[in-house]
This record gives structure tokens, sequence and C-alpha cells, in this order.
């Protein structure tokens, strides 16, 4: 039988390992910060020179990103204003649509879908891209720097794009669970 002083540094040990200390904030995140569901806010695009730009979403975009535990994720965005047409609600009527009506609303969603890891030492979260609507984004790893400031998490990541460097930044808002869903 171990002594009793022991077993109480053990549990001091797991308590301070787990804790921050004396008001400390929480240096690195874990996955259990990212699990849920999360409501776009803002995409900003930042050229080299500091000027922020819309070029693909819109100032107003609607969004909605999920992480889960077993480490499968989600995206997507639909760009501001929304696009309206086709209008039709069968498959066999949006198919039928105009080619223009058709292409506008690709243009103005993107969506993809995946797995995800967290690297809380670098500040990243890499989506590993399974399915996206953009074919060539398939198989993709796409590395973002997150900052998780409350109930927010802000997600940027660098492009080349329109012949410059590009930084995009993605702020979501944590959503809580819908009345009457299971927890």
């Amino acid at each position: 039988m171990r002594p009793r002083w022991y077993l109480l540094c053990l549990v001091a040990i797991a308590i301070l390992s787990r804790e921050p200390l004396f008001g400390q904030s929480k240096s690195q995140a874990t996955v259990a910060d990212f699990v849920g569901a999360w409501k776009l806010l803002s995409i900003e695009t930042i050229r080299p020179n500091g000027e922020v730009i819309y070029p693909f979403y819109g100032k107003h975009p609607h969004g909605l990103i999920m992480y889960d535990r077993s480490g499968w994720m989600s995206v997507q965005i639909v760009s501001d204003p929304a696009v309206t047409a086709p209008t039709a609600s069968s498959w066999e009527e949006i198919l039928a649509a105009p080619q223009a009506d058709k292409a506008k609303a690709f243009e103005n969603y993107y969506a993809y879908c995946g797995t995800w890891t967290l690297d809380s030492a670098a500040k990243t979260v890499t989506h590993h891209i399974q399915d996206s609507l953009r074919p060539g984004e398939r198989r993709d790893d796409a590395v973002r720097h997150f900052e998780l400031d409350g109930d927010r998490l802000i997600l940027t990541a660098k492009s080349h794009e329109m012949g410059e460097d590009h930084e995009r930044k993605l702020v979501w808002q944590r959503l809580s669970a819908p009345q009457g869903t299971a927890k």
C-alpha cells in the first residue's frame, strides 16, 4: 500500500496539469475548444498593402463550419447577396434551369468536408479535404492559423490569387445547441 502523501501528490499533479495556475489563461487550445457549430460573421481578404477587399463572398456572407469530436468537419459559405436563381426545388427543374443561373449559383456557394487535426503549439487547424465543390481541392490539406477569443474563432490562411499574395480572415461565432435537440 502506498503512503497517503503519495496519493495526494498524484492528485495534485493531475489537477495542476489540467488547469492554469493563479488566473493564468489557458495557453493551448484543445479539440474540445473547437467541437461544435460556428456561424460565419465575416470574411476579409487582406492585400499586401493592408487594404481589406471582399472579392468573392461580399461583405455579409452566411455560413456554417462544424467540427465533431470524432475528427470530421464540414463548411458551407453562401455569398452576399445570396443568389435567387434557379428557384426550382427539384433536381429535374434545377438541371433544366438556364446554364447562366446554374453558373451564378455555383459562383456564390462554397463547401467542403473531410477530417481535421489540431496543432495547438503551432496554433493551426488543418482541414484534410475529402470532398469539395471545387474538385481541385479534393485530397488537399488546408492549413488555417487560428485564434480563439471567447465565443469567436478566427481562421486565417495565406493564398495567391488575383496576381498577388493575400491573407483571408474568417471570423466565426460559436452556436449553442438548438432547443429540443439531443446533446
